[in-house]
């Protein structure tokens, strides 16, 4: 009898220090994902999209009678036939990109202050759009910027550089594309 009753005292202990252990994790989770939501990164130079979210587009019951849509707008006519020789009719050549050239070489960021944020959020990321020159509250006592501008161009087959899309509309990349296509910068990547 007794041995039954050690047992089962031990498996109570067993059991009342698993529920304490599930407890103490539960709550230490939940501390850090807490925390972590509180030192969320804030995006400063603008590749968040703007506009609308993206919708997935509506599926249509299959039980329900299909819906007749009446278009507002005739059809577009059909493209006018070629009376040229087919020689003439041969496909665009394919344009493809050669090389990548990223802008700035060799950053050092600073971290981010309080301050920064504070002026960011007030005035925007930069003192200088065109130049990407940061607020004086966004640049550290060694002179490294808290926030950059990366830029990044497209070589393509034709020998034309072209701005990608993430950094195309930066001032500082819309002011240094005619540098780039001079031939005049050189960047931190070349692919």
């Amino acid at each position: 009898m007794r041995h039954r009753v050690r047992r089962w005292l031990r498996s109570d202990r067993t059991f009342w220090t698993l529920l304490a252990l599930t407890i103490v994790g539960v709550t230490a989770a939940y501390y850090i994902a807490r925390e972590a939501e509180k030192r969320q990164t804030e995006w400063v130079h603008g590749l968040e999209r703007t506009g609308p979210a993206p919708t997935e587009p509506a599926i249509p019951d299959p039980r329900a009678a299909p819906v007749a849509v009446e278009s507002a707008a005739p059809p577009p006519p059909p493209p006018p036939t070629a009376t040229r020789s087919s020689a003439a009719a041969a496909p665009a050549p394919q344009v493809t990109v050669v090389s990548l050239l990223t802008t700035p070489e060799n950053v050092t960021a600073g971290a981010m202050t309080p301050e920064c944020t504070r002026v960011i959020g007030d005035k925007g990321p930069w003192k200088n759009a065109t130049a990407a020159e940061p607020w004086p509250e966004c640049v550290d006592q060694a002179g490294r910027p808290m926030v950059v501008q990366f830029c990044t161009y497209a070589l393509l087959s034709t020998g034309e550089w072209v701005p990608s899309k993430n950094t195309g509309d930066a001032p500082r990349c819309r002011a240094e594309l005619p540098l780039v296509k001079q031939g005049k910068v050189r960047g931190a990547t070349s692919r």
